[in-house]
């Protein structure tokens, strides 16, 4: 009688499939329900029946999207009113995007025949898998077709070669498909002969099915709809946490329920997510505390938009529908208030962008923001520098109430060319020579950095000296102790790849030609080009978070904006020149192939001495909303 094959010795078979490299592992599997076999009651199974000490990702059709996330083709692709994830009443479905009968690509979603590649439903949350970790995955969808998909999910990564876990069912069979396990290129598949269950045994297309994934202690099994459908103990391997998802590959599909447990679960903290308050994107954070010692957390809040190429567009940048939101915390950004306050916008179609506070010396806030109008020239957009106006308004009440609109574009803005506020917050200085004054670091163009200066409290503003240099961005001021100020920036130049930096010893009115600085701060190959922000707690300590790379979404064909990656914290004490790394701020295990992606950021110092960081981020772009570490 055959037995239970317990490990990955012995293979019968080797070939060719899915035309790659894959070598497959056909094991002679015997079925589950031989005599004196091991049945689906017998494996172990120490989760909650129930489902209710785990995290519903989605349930009854309707997706927690700050749980959950949908990536589609159409993410970055223009296509019209199509979209690749449709909400319907009951689940996400996800359109076919590859024709089976093609007669040309135009037959396929975006004119590409392997655009059905970027399309998953992925956990915000990170689960373990390895020696001595347990994981349950549950989920019920929609099966379209059989006709060649290869549908699966995917829940692993290899420390060793980078590849990944899949299960799911072959594309050679549009009657009587198979089960698959590619680990890690290391393709397995089940001997149906012997009992096993072939696809259209378990599933039928256009029905839901209940899928059940379990990795106990390396024990990897399957069930569908209750049958047991592939069990193999998995070799040991490295440790690490991934964020399990469904990957519908060529097949369409719609998901109804999504449920994982571990108690080693995590995700990231997202003080704004995608979809929120119906905004489709929330992004550039600016930070401060008042003076309960609340955070307040300001956004963009970019909303409806007219055509497809403004909401790609909305990705990466304010355009169409985009108000000015606040946000509260009053744990340190442990947790967030349910409502957010409307700042700008509210009511409009109008584009408010550039979000900008400070708080003075007697906790008076200032807030800045621009509202800006594009051109749109074919599929890009073209900013018009000419329309844009930049507001002041002042809170003395902790930001609970504010005053009108002050336009002071004529004050700071005296070229026909865009002006950005830095990273999120402005400072107030505190030396004696210009005690109370307030400075506003600002993009200048594309290539530029300057500063807005006032004395009277935001009455009247003039600029400061422009700081020289080659194409430099986004300035981060702190007042040294000595009431210097020291301003680092980043730039676009090949080199020097470290930051740049610039001092003023007037109060602002001038600025010393920008040179290279590294002082302990490695930003690696890419980092210098990218925003950073810089902050000092009372002591004189210095806290500076800069990315160390940049990349783009791997499941975007290409077509995913370049966006920074792996932010991390440098310190540098008031008695030292040199600043030392602190490590990365997402400072868990993950996976390999796993980089923190990041954008716009800014920083503020709790009452409690630590620092509150809040970046553009997310589990896998920067683009999912904004997230905080408290250092």
């Amino acid at each position: 009688m055959k037995k239970i094959i317990k490990y990955l010795l012995g293979c019968s078979i080797c070939l060719i499939i899915f035309n790659s490299c894959y070598k497959e592992q056909h094991w002679d599997f015997p079925g589950p329900y031989e005599e004196e076999k091991i049945t689906p009651d017998s494996l172990p199974f120490p989760f909650d029946e129930n489902r209710m000490a785990g995290i519903w990702l989605m349930k009854d059709g309707k997706p927690d999207l700050q749980k959950i996330l949908f990536k589609g083709f159409t993410d970055y692709y223009p296509g019209g009113d199509t979209i690749s994830w449709v909400q319907e009443q009951n689940g996400m479905r996800l359109i076919q995007h590859r024709n089976p009968y093609p007669i040309t690509n135009a037959d396929h979603v975006g004119g590409r025949e392997n655009s059905y590649r970027n399309n998953y439903a992925v956990s915000k949350y990170f689960v373990p898998v390895g020696k001595g970790k347990n994981f349950y995955m549950y989920f019920k969808a929609t099966i379209g077709t059989f006709n060649g998909t290869a549908a699966g999910i995917v829940l692993g990564n290899s420390w060793e070669n980078g590849r990944e876990f899949i299960f799911g069912f072959d594309g050679f069979s549009n009657i009587a498909p198979q089960f698959f396990l590619d680990f890690y290129e290391r393709t397995f598949s089940v001997n149906p002969e012997a009992g096993w269950p072939t696809v259209n045994e378990v599933i039928t297309p256009g029905v839901p099915a209940e899928f059940e994934t379990a990795i106990v202690d390396n024990l990897f099994y399957i069930k569908i709809n209750g049958v047991l459908c592939f069990k193999m103990q998995l070799p040991e391997q490295k440790l690490f946490f991934y964020t399990p998802s469904i990957r519908p590959w060529r097949n369409f599909l719609t998901i109804h329920d999504f449920y994982i447990e571990s108690q080693e679960a995590f995700t990231v903290n997202y003080a704004f997510y995608n979809k929120e308050f119906n905004y489709n994107f929330i992004q550039r954070p600016a930070l401060t505390t008042d003076n309960n010692g609340d955070v307040l957390l300001f956004a963009e809040g970019r909303g409806s938009y007219e055509n497809a190429y403004q909401r790609v567009a909305q990705t990466s940048r304010p355009i169409a529908n985009t108000d000015i939101i606040l946000r509260r915390s009053s744990d340190g950004g442990k947790s967030w208030s349910k409502e957010i306050d409307v700042i700008a916008g509210e009511n409009s179609n109008d584009t408010y962008a550039y979000p900008q506070i400070i708080k003075n010396n007697t906790g008076t806030l200032f807030l800045y923001y621009s509202k800006i109008d594009y051109i749109q020239n074919g599929t890009s957009f073209i900013l018009e520098p000419s329309q844009q106006k930049i507001y002041q308004r002042i809170s003395n009440d902790n930001g609970n109430s504010w005053s009108g609109e002050q336009d002071i574009t004529n004050q700071i803005k005296t070229q026909s060319v865009d002006v950005q506020f830095g990273s999120g917050h402005g400072i107030v200085l505190k030396s004696s020579n210009n005690k109370d004054r307030l400075i506003l670091p600002m993009n200048v163009g594309s290539n530029r950095v300057q500063v807005a200066i006032s004395d009277n409290n935001g009455l009247d503003w003039k600029l400061g000296g422009e700081i020289l240099g080659s194409n430099l961005r986004n300035p981060s001021i702190v007042e040294l102790a000595d009431g210097k100020l020291m301003m680092l920036l980043s730039h676009s130049n090949v080199t020097p790849r470290n930051k740049m930096v610039s001092y003023s010893s007037d109060g602002g009115t001038t600025w010393t030609t920008a040179t290279s600085f590294s002082n302990g701060i490695n930003t690696g190959d890419f980092g210098h080009t990218f925003p950073s922000v810089l902050v000092q707690n009372d002591a004189g300590k210095l806290f500076y978070v800069s990315p160390l790379g940049r990349g783009t979404d791997v499941r975007s064909y290409g077509m995913s904006p370049v966006y920074a990656n792996s932010p991390t914290l440098f310190t540098r004490d008031q008695q030292n020149q040199s600043f030392i790394n602190q490590g990365p701020l997402f400072d868990k295990m993950a996976y390999n192939t796993y980089l923190v992606p990041v954008g716009n950021l800014d920083a503020v110092l709790l009452p409690s001495g630590k620092i509150l960081i809040a970046t553009e981020g997310g589990i896998n772009t920067p683009f999912e909303g904004i997230i905080t570490y408290e250092k």
